[in-house]
């Protein structure tokens, strides 16, 4: 039985009429009601899963049934790897192979996965269970064993075509990640904390799990606009939360014409890129609630916190390093860099991952002298202050999601009449970042757009597509005869194209 699950009992036993789960669009249950559907499932899972054992996936669509089925899990002692369904069947095939998994759980949403998924993995449908007769109650699920449970959860930092990067997460990890957040942001059993991200993304399991940890309510909203941020705010009294930056920046505007509808708000805390410097000094002029900006990787968590006490002062900066963590820059040769100097930025966390799974020699690169090696650029000031300055590696983070540009390269490349491509990401308002492909071909460029649109909308998740395509005649090479990406990211940058504007516009967002 795994801690996290005893909490869950130890919660709906304390407060069994306290709201454990609002979902946005209006289901609800109670820490009782939590249990009666935790047992459940768990009678469902009775018959087809191994504790201790199987190792099972979750490709499911957001909302009351996922909580519940992790927290199930949890009480099996099984290794949980949460899957982003929006990914086509071989990106979840390939990613399914990464982890040893042998059981992958679906719903309604994706059942037309079904037929598609690798032979040898069992494949649950979760919506059947639930008129499960139950045979078993909750205390024939509880003991005293508590082992160490070491692979909690295994987040997937890639898919498709790329080697996945399997983050392992113990569920020791998980829950000092979650007192982190008690001790930086006076996070309490009386909040009432709302999360607007997918769980198959570390920020929405630390949402997930914090409040049902603390005996506090969870207000899920799974699918974010601005719109529905706000009613969900309003109609819960919402007291703490965690948005990606770019939903601050659209949330901006609603924080100015909507602020007596968001009085509840205690606390907000800016998560996954930096904020816009114009849309950090508004939140600061428009919020009266306390506001955070952090920085941290799924790896080592949030590694640094700058506070509204402290944002007029070091406006640029996103904090100093939280509690037991330390920062250090490094040059290009791995050495200490001095204050001001700009390097690699890396962090010594009690609360770092375990390593990725079956991957020894990529996790013993990930660190140097015990600092994880994030691949981002930064530095320290004399105050000992961190300022995020851009990303080593070619990470697009857009809308808070991680997007590996070779993942889409190499679907392009597969096409003979592409000759060369990159992708790369290109600043947006809205997004803060967006995926577009730079290529070259002889051919005509509306024939092989359109080919490419096709195949890429075939292999990969929606938010993975470019947003453009752009066509050249060469690439220019920097100094070491490599494509340079920095020249070319700038010279779009300088076109100002604001490409998902007409995103914007076809969901309402503006």
């Amino acid at each position: 039985m795994g801690v996290i699950f005893n909490r869950v009992v130890k919660n709906a036993t304390q407060f069994p009429d306290k709201l454990a789960i609002v979902e946005h669009c209006g289901e609800t249950l109670s820490y009782a009601q939590l249990l009666s559907s935790i047992e459940k499932i768990l009678n469902f899972f009775d018959k087809v899963i191994k504790p201790r054992n199987s190792r099972v996936a979750i490709c499911m669509q957001e909302g009351i049934n996922l909580p519940i089925t992790v927290i199930a899990l949890n009480g099996l002692f099984c290794p949980i790897i949460p899957i982003n369904p929006g990914f086509k069947p071989k990106q979840i095939n390939n990613l399914l192979n990464s982890v040893d998994a042998d059981v992958i759980l679906i719903d309604q949403s994706t059942a037309h996965l079904a037929k598609e998924l690798n032979d040898g993995v069992l494949v649950i449908d979760i919506s059947l269970s639930i008129d499960t007769y139950i045979n078993k109650t909750i205390e024939d699920y509880i003991t005293s064993d508590y082992m160490n449970y070491d692979q909690f959860l295994i987040t997937l930092s890639s898919g498709s075509t790329g080697n996945p990067k399997p983050v392992i997460y113990s569920e020791q990890n998980k829950i000092d990640r979650s007192k982190q957040a008690v001790q930086l942001f006076n996070v309490s059993q009386e909040d009432i904390i709302l999360c607007a991200s997918p769980f198959f993304h570390s920020l929405g399991q630390r949402l997930t799990l914090l409040p049902l940890l603390l005996g506090a309510t969870l207000i899920q909203v799974n699918r974010f606009s601005g719109q529905n941020w706000c009613e969900a705010v309003f109609n819960n009294k919402v007291t703490f939360t965690i948005p990606v930056s770019s939903h601050l920046h659209e949330l901006v505007d609603i924080f100015l014409n909507s602020s007596d509808r968001l009085k509840s708000l205690r606390c907000i805390v800016s998560s996954s890129a930096a904020i816009d410097f114009e849309v950090k000094k508004q939140l600061i002029n428009f919020l009266d609630c306390d506001f955070h900006e952090m920085y941290g990787a799924s790896e080592v968590a949030t590694a640094s916190n700058l506070d509204k006490k402290k944002l007029m002062l070091k406006l640029n900066s996103v904090g100093k390093p939280c509690p037991g963590v330390e920062i250090k820059i490094f040059d290009k040769n791995k050495n200490n860099s001095d204050v001001n100097q700009l390097g690699q930025i890396g962090v010594k966390s009690p609360l770092k991952f375990s390593g990725y799974y079956q991957l020894p020699e990529l996790t013993k690169l990930a660190f140097h002298e015990g600092y994880f090696l994030t691949g981002d650029l930064g530095y320290l000031d004399e105050d000992n202050y961190l300022y995020f300055v851009d990303r080593m590696n070619d990470i697009i983070i857009t809308g808070g999601m991680n997007i590996y540009p070779s993942d889409i390269e190499s679907v392009i490349l597969e096409n003979p009449k592409v000759s060369s491509c990159i992708v790369l990401g290109i600043n947006d308002s809205y997004l803060v970042e967006v995926p577009v492909a730079v290529l070259i071909s002889s051919e005509d460029e509306r024939l092989i757009e359109s080919e490419l649109r096709l195949i890429l909308k075939q292999r990969l998740a929606a938010y993975q597509l470019p947003m453009k395509f752009f066509f050249k005649e060469k690439l220019p090479l920097n100094a070491s005869g490599k494509i340079d990406k920095v020249s070319i990211r700038a010279e779009l940058n300088a076109l100002n194209l604001d490409l998902s504007s007409k995103l914007r516009s076809l969901m309402n967002y503006v």
